[in-house]
């Protein structure tokens, strides 16, 4: 790593916040023996530099390695955001 890259990524790092979102798709219905369903739930976990779009039927983002991602449902789902840095 050249001293270059060095500090840009040293100076990225004091200017670009990056976040830790946690989607909760639903994974499968489970009935109990008394009648009632009870829905267990499948977390994704994504490294994200920029949130553009974050409601619970749709999420659109920025990941780490600069890749967009936008991500559509139907069922609203659960997330959470952490800010790392």
């Amino acid at each position: 790593m050249t001293r270059w890259q060095k500090f840009k990524n040293w100076v990225e790092a004091w200017f670009i916040d990056e976040f830790e979102l946690t989607i909760y798709f639903p994974d499968q219905v489970v009935e109990q023996p008394d009648g009632s369903k009870k829905m267990g739930f499948n977390p994704k976990t994504y490294t994200v530099r920029k949130l553009k779009k974050v409601t619970n039927q749709h999420f659109k983002f920025v990941t780490i390695d600069k890749n967009p991602v936008e991500i559509k449902t139907v069922d609203p789902v659960g997330y959470d955001i952490v800010k790392t840095k």
